[in-house]
């Protein structure tokens, strides 16, 4: 009976070595936003505020290397953002734009501790706009049937920050950018721009 729990321990420490070594892991992520809308001086004049957004997802990472290591993690995330907007004779135009967003991140991180790991990040991504609604664009009145006048629901981007893994939990930031416009008549320099900042737990 002795021998078979040691042998049984021993096989249960093995496993635990194994999982801390595998180079890949599995994590499920949420966060809050401040992801905001910006025309920057195109079309009529406005102003734009960010206001509390969230967003949650699943993510896939592999990481290779010692104490200086870098990861590659994809990640597929449902994003609600949403914009105070004042426009020129009307103020407090609130609009919400829901998307999935797909990010690839690259990691540069240092392996302090056998659970600490600082890094810096970059990645690119693909957004789609499922739904938008709000008083601005009511306003803006866009007629769906007129190509030129439609919103444009499928934009990529980049972005950049820092975190750090703590044993079974990732902390993150992340400043992300729009390159391609979400355009319509009135707004034609329309992108989102914003904060990002996030906690998950890897598996």
């Amino acid at each position: 009976m002795r021998k078979t729990i040691i042998i049984l321990l021993f096989a249960c420490a093995l496993s635990n070595i194994y999982a801390q070594q595998r180079p890949y892991k599995f994590g499920i992520k949420g966060g809050i936003n401040y992801i905001h809308l910006e025309n920057y001086g195109k079309g009529f004049y406005s102003d734009f505020d960010a206001k509390p957004g969230w967003g949650v997802g699943a993510l896939f990472q592999y990481t290779k290397g010692g104490f200086l290591n870098y990861s590659i993690s994809p990640e597929i995330l449902f994003t609600q953002s949403v914009t105070e907007v004042d426009l020129l004779y009307i103020t407090d135009c609130l609009t919400t734009i829901q998307t999935i967003d797909v990010p690839l991140s690259f990691k540069l991180g240092l392996q302090l501790s056998k659970i600490f790991r600082p890094y810096i990040l970059g990645n690119i991504y693909g957004s789609y706009i499922i739904k938008e609604y709000g008083n601005f664009f009511s306003l803006l009145d866009i007629d769906h049937s007129q190509p030129a006048s439609r919103l444009n629901k499928l934009y990529f981007g980049v972005s950049a920050g820092f975190g750090f893994d703590l044993w079974k939990f990732e902390l993150e930031g992340r400043y992300r950018w729009n390159l391609t416009k979400i355009n319509t008549d009135d707004y034609a320099a329309l992108k989102q721009y914003g904060l990002e900042l996030s906690c998950a737990i890897l598996f």
